[in-house]
C-alpha cells in the first residue's frame, strides 16, 4: 500500500508563484493613461496613478492525508464553493482536514477583475514521484468586481490525480493571475 502523507501542501509555494498584474495589463494601463476619455482602464479622476492589483493567499489548498490502495490510483477533488473533498478510485482518507484555498485581491475600488488559473500543474515529491493538480477553479463568476474598499476574497479548489505507484509529500506552484477588465 502506497501512502500519500499530506499529499498536497501547495500553499507554501503558492505565494511565490503568484503573478501580480500581467505585463499585458500594465501595457494597457500605460496606453489608457495617455488617452483621454477612453473606456476601460484609466487614471482615477484625481489624476493619481492606478492602484496595482495584488493577490494574497490567505489559506493554503490542502488535500490532507490519503493512501493509495491499488495500482489504478484515483482522483481527489476539493470543491471551491463548499470546501468539501470527494474521493474516487483506489484512494482512502487517512484523516485530517482538507481545505480549499482562499485568496484576496486588492486594488482599485469598484473595478472589474478576472482571475486565471492554469489548466494543469505537475506536482512532485522529494522521492521523484509525481501527481497532477487539474481542473482548478474559483468560486467567482467569470467577471468579478472589487468592493468599495478595493478588496475581493475568493476560494479555489481543483482535483488531484494520483497514479497507483505515487507516494510522498507533493508540492507545486500555482500561477494565479488577475487582471483588471
Amino acid at each position: 500500500m502506497n501512502m500519500l502523507e499530506k499529499s498536497l501542501l501547495v500553499g507554501a509555494t503558492i505565494a511565490a508563484a503568484l503573478a501580480l498584474p500581467s505585463d499585458d495589463v500594465q501595457a494597457q494601463c500605460r496606453l489608457c493613461a495617455t488617452s483621454s476619455g477612453s473606456a476601460g482602464l484609466s487614471r482615477p479622476a484625481d489624476g493619481q496613478p492606478e492602484i496595482p492589483l495584488q493577490i494574497e493567499i490567505t489559506t493554503d489548498l490542502d488535500f490532507s492525508r490519503l493512501a493509495v490502495l491499488g495500482n489504478s490510483g484515483g482522483v481527489v477533488r476539493i470543491d471551491p464553493m463548499s470546501g468539501n473533498r470527494q474521493i474516487q478510485g483506489s484512494i482512502a482518507n487517512l484523516g485530517g482536514m482538507a481545505l480549499h484555498g482562499q485568496g484576496r485581491l486588492t486594488g482599485e475600488p469598484g473595478r472589474s477583475v478576472r482571475i486565471f488559473l492554469p489548466e494543469r500543474i505537475q506536482l512532485s515529491a522529494p522521492n521523484g514521484a509525481t501527481a497532477e493538480l487539474e481542473r482548478l477553479e474559483t468560486n467567482l463568476p467569470e467577471l468579478a468586481r472589487l468592493d468599495q474598499t478595493g478588496r475581493l476574497t475568493f476560494a479555489f479548489g481543483g482535483q488531484l490525480r494520483v497514479r497507483g505507484d505515487a507516494s510522498g509529500q507533493f508540492r507545486g506552484r500555482i500561477a494565479i493571475t488577475a487582471n483588471y477588465e
